[in-house]
């Protein structure tokens, strides 16, 4: 058992920003088949002294929340002509009508209403105990000296009076008795209402343009931060738990039992050595080089030791150069591991940069720029090295020409490919893969039979084709080259400065002013990932809320299995072993058990050594024992306890060879989820999230593997056909969708499209099951919208997101998810329930006529 993350044998490659690093596409040691949203990576960062104090603000909610005034309610029609839902009519011209009250009014009504906070953060209202409201006394007589006429008229007047109390007393009850008609006016709920406003754009329709109705006010008061690429909920609320960590391991009382925690705080301290780290200077990675074999481009070096450099770098040190070795779950029989092997070896994001010159031009100049820097910096001459490194980078051009797509890799039934290491060297000769193999399995033996998947066989071929016809010094260039990228974020700041460079070309990235221990907090995960999740969990998280999350999922899952039971289009033998499969889904909460056992803890990270002094070895450390830690795997079988993704990661996945759903604790947080918040806030955050997880079991790749996480055929002709006409329809409306004039590739992003719709449907009407069993929600303040409506407000303002044009244009080279905006728009304009509550046309943006519906 060892839930080692990706990131120690993931490409090396720039990212734009420090967040989550890993892929969500095959490759690394974990093959996660769908996320919530896109991972990112670090970035190389620039040392300042915008560091937040050392006690964080408590994680419970959005940051960056300005008191701006926000506009009030907006009314809309239904199709009919009918008010939908209590709207009004909007008018030919001119903004939407607004409340009177917005965010900063509601800031005020908690005074006035004489709210307090009860001991868990919840508001109530208490009745005044001094000074209670009255008329004030007065000498004269009641009816003083008023004329006869003036009596009646009082008296008329009183009994008036009487029969409007006797109204509001009556609508008062009927209001206690109906619930959707009262008003939370907790302290959570102003709060919540305040943050909605401030996000909304009461200028635009909702059945003009959905995001921009729930997002313009967030992206008005959210401009990208230094050094940022993109900013969004997820990574405010990943900044919001690296301040708790940053908290945690530097508290001058740390002391705990466990030892794999006090190594995540001396190779958090480490990282910290800034001083000791410029000292050191680039000496660490030149040493490195020579004790390899030498490196052409900086002095001398072994012209005829390529399978030795080949075993230092993508083994001992754990570098993807030309392909990328991995143990992982047997798709075809998954209670068991294998040796996998799959395409890798481009540093740039995508095969695109490379193939497509002219739109990439200054990208391959800022590359080959920085690749130079680098060079010269580890000792290479200017004019040898640019040249040497031009090499290299055709070298590269040559390996993307060669590389398959990923929107032509999503039929795993198509590139899954078993055969032995004997059949393996028959297909790429140029490697001698029973001793590159035996060596990074060491002490594994391995013989020629052994059981290898290969899911790139055309490429290894040529891949093997391209070694034998290139020049021994330019192979020598390209395997160190791979060992540079992946270790010189451990140097000092010239490197990273080089880095920030290039990041600025490729992401649009300004200079960076990520404060170090932000860096740091980010290589901790990657190394000590569950040892710090122990850390964070202990001090963060509250287990009655895995209790709760539990519960949702239930109830998702009842609802996605009462859909299937309604498709048309479905045969009852591929239905039934469909809900058989979502039956045996098993889901993961918050975090593997294990980290909060000492003994347990320290077994998995046993053999790790690390020191406060030297970063840069506790890194190579790290590579070398991942390395040993992958062979331990091969003769074990899969274990649940190994997860993808550490506890404080805001994100969530499902792993369809163990068919199991996952869901850190890092993500069941506001505004995903919080306790206080109405149940439509929730199951429109995480509730969604939870039913995007679910319906990638059944998205195109998903649904290739049974119930017990087998790829196999399992569904009669006639519904395969079916599923695939209606995913066509899916995967041409995602195409027509267009950002910055690129049109996004909708078989690329199929996968995630189809979790995305799916789960805002099986979450909604999961909430419907909610209100049916526990009655109607109050409504929270100010808002104008209904709790039907606001679980579709609540969705989309999990997506509110500024980015880049540049890295724009790399989600849409690279990512298998959507744009954000396109996440909410073209799940809504497929959602029946979205267009009926806010009585969207036929004809309006958010309503074509055209449904596209797969789940």
């Amino acid at each position: 058992m060892f839930p080692l993350r990706a990131a120690p044998n993931a490409p090396a490659g720039p990212s734009p920003s420090p967040g989550c690093q890993g892929s969500t596409s095959r490759g690394g040691e974990h093959r996660i088949r769908g996320t919530a949203f896109p991972r990112e990576g670090k970035s190389g960062t620039q040392h300042c002294s915008r560091d937040p104090p050392l006690k964080p603000r408590p994680a419970s909610g959005w940051l960056r929340w300005s008191a701006a005034r926000a506009a009030g309610a907006w009314r809309g029609t239904a199709a009919g002509g009918r008010p939908a839902e209590g709207f009004w009519v909007k008018r030919r011209s001119g903004p939407w009508p607004r409340t009177s009250l917005g965010s900063a009014d509601l800031a005020q009504l908690g005074g006035s209403l004489g709210l307090v906070a009860r001991e868990e953060g919840v508001g109530v209202l208490q009745a005044a105990t001094e000074g209670e409201v009255g008329f004030r006394k007065r000498t004269r007589h009641l009816l003083g000296s008023h004329t006869q006429l003036e009596l009646v008229l009082a008296g008329v007047s009183l009994l008036l009076a009487a029969l409007l109390l006797g109204c509001f007393v009556a609508l008062g009850v009927q209001y206690h008795r109906d619930p959707s008609h009262s008003t939370c006016l907790t302290e959570a709920c102003i709060r919540v209402a305040g943050k909605i406003l401030e996000s909304l754009d009461r200028g635009v329709s909702p059945c003009e343009d959905f995001y921009q109705f729930s997002c313009g006010g967030w992206i008005q008061r959210n401009p990208l931060p230094d050094g940022r690429s993109r900013w969004n909920t997820f990574n405010s609320l990943w900044d919001q738990n690296q301040a708790i960590l940053k908290h945690l391991l530097e508290n001058t009382t740390f002391n705990s039992s466990s030892e794999a925690e006090r190594k995540t705080q001396r190779f958090y301290l480490s990282c910290l050595q800034v001083e000791r780290i410029e000292e050191l200077g680039a000496q660490p990675l030149r040493d490195l080089i020579d004790k390899i074999s030498g490196w052409n481009i900086t002095g001398p070096w072994d012209q005829d030791n390529f399978m030795e450099v080949l075993k230092a770098v993508a083994g001992t040190y754990r570098a993807t150069p030309f392909f990328t070795v991995y143990i992982s779950a047997d798709s075809k029989s998954s209670n068991s591991n294998v040796i996998q092997v799959d395409q890798s070896g481009l540093f740039l994001p995508s095969r695109d940069y490379y193939l497509n010159r002219t739109a990439n031009e200054k990208v391959l100049t800022a590359y080959l720029d920085y690749m130079e820097e680098l060079g010269m910096l580890l000792g290479g001459q200017p004019a040898s090295t640019r040249e040497q490194m031009q090499q290299v980078l055709e070298l590269e051009i040559q390996l993307a020409n060669i590389t398959v797509p990923q929107d032509q890799r999503r039929d795993e039934e198509k590139i899954y490919h078993k055969m032995s290491i004997a059949e393996l060297q028959a297909l790429a000769p140029s490697i001698d893969w029973l001793e590159f193999l035996s060596f990074l399995l060491s002490p594994l033996e391995l013989g020629d039979s052994e059981p290898v998947v290969v899911y790139g066989t055309d490429y290894l071929q040529q891949v093997s084709e391209l070694i034998n016809r290139t020049e021994s010094s330019v192979l020598n260039n390209y395997l160190i080259w791979n060992l540079v990228q992946k270790t010189t974020s451990s140097l000092d700041h010239r490197f990273e400065s080089a880095q920030e460079k290039l990041l600025e070309t490729l992401y649009g990235t300004k200079k960076s002013c990520t404060p170090r221990w932000q860096t740091c907090i980010s290589n901790t995960d990657d190394a000590l990932g569950f040892a710090l999740g122990s850390l964070f969990v202990k001090a963060t998280f509250d287990r009655q809320s895995k209790e709760i999350a539990e519960g949702m999922i239930s109830t998702i899952r009842t609802a996605f299995e009462e859909a299937l039971g309604q498709l048309v289009w479905m045969d009852e033998k591929t239905r039934q072993a469909a809900k058989e499969k979502a039956d045996a889904i098993y889901d993961m909460i918050g975090f593997p058990d294990f980290i909060l056992e000492p003994k347990e803890l320290d077994d998995v990270y046993d053999g790790y050594e690390v020191s406060e002094d030297s970063f840069f070895q506790n890194m190579l450390n790290l590579y070398n024992f991942s390395a040993k830690v992958m062979a331990d795997q091969l003769r074990k079988p899969p274990s649940r306890d190994q997860w993808s993704m550490t506890p404080q990661t805001v994100n969530a996945y499902y792993l369809p060879t163990k068919n199991e759903i996952v869901f850190p604790a890092g993500i069941l947080q506001a505004p995903f989820y919080a306790r206080n918040h109405p149940k439509a806030l929730n199951f429109g955050g995480i509730g969604v999230v939870m039913g995007h997880e679910l319906t990638h079991a059944f998205d195109d790749q998903g649904r290739e593997y049974d119930k017990e996480g087998n790829l196999r055929p399992w569904w009669q002709n006639e519904s395969l056909a079916a599923f695939r006409n209606h995913t066509a329809c899916m995967e041409e409306q995602y195409s027509q969708y267009q950002v910055n004039g690129e049109k996004l590739n909708g078989r690329q992003t199929l996968g995630e499209n189809i979790a995305d719709n799916g789960g805002l449907k099986a979450a909604y009407n999961a909430y419907k099951a909610w209100l049916k069993k526990h009655g109607e929600e109050q409504q929270l303040p100010a808002v104008g919208l209904t709790n039907h409506q606001l679980f579709f407000v609540g969705f989309a303002q999990v997506w509110c997101s500024v980015r880049t044009p540049e890295s724009s244009h790399e989600g849409l080279v690279t990512d298998p998810h959507s744009p954000a905006r396109f996440r909410v728009l073209g799940t809504l304009s497929n959602s029946r329930d979205f267009l009926r509550h806010f009585g969207c046309p036929v004809g309006s943006p958010m309503n074509s006529g055209q449904l596209c519906e797969v789940w």
